[in-house]
């Protein structure tokens, strides 16, 4: 089993440089594409989310991700204003796209491509994970 953590503060080169070195792990472990793309994709949502609506730009996320032999698991743990992903509503699909509110397709992806995710707030950090499944 391989494990990578690493502090990322939630602006976009920061959010670039983890995913990138998050994707060299992945591959050095022998993850399968699918995989790996799902994970860099939805970690990189986590983290945008946590700049652009929980408004942490400055204060440090931990991101702890272990390749394990049937799936990978992403763990981030961060500072924001409470949040569960799972609680979000659903985006309205079957409207229009000038029709549609802006907003929800990150989350949305996330509970389909996600094997499992969970959400905790404990001593003031959500904790924050997800796992997708090997090939």
């Amino acid at each position: 089993m391989s494990t990578f953590e690493a502090q990322v503060r939630a602006r976009p080169e920061e959010i670039s440089e983890v995913t990138e070195r998050v994707g060299e792990v992945l591959q050095a472990s022998s993850v399968d594409a699918r995989a790996a793309h799902h994970v860099a994709m939805l970690l990189e949502e986590l983290l945008t989310n946590l700049g652009t609506h929980g408004g942490v730009v400055d204060e440090p996320a931990t991101v702890r991700v272990s390749v394990e032999p049937s799936h990978v698991r992403v763990e981030v743990r961060d500072s924001g204003p409470p949040f569960d992903p799972r609680s979000a509503p659903e985006p309205e699909l079957n409207v229009s796209l000038e029709e549609r509110k802006i907003g929800g397709l990150g989350l949305f992806l996330m509970r389909r491509l996600a094997s499992d995710l969970y959400y905790a707030r404990s001593d003031g950090l959500n904790c924050t994970a997800f796992s997708v499944r090997r090939e």
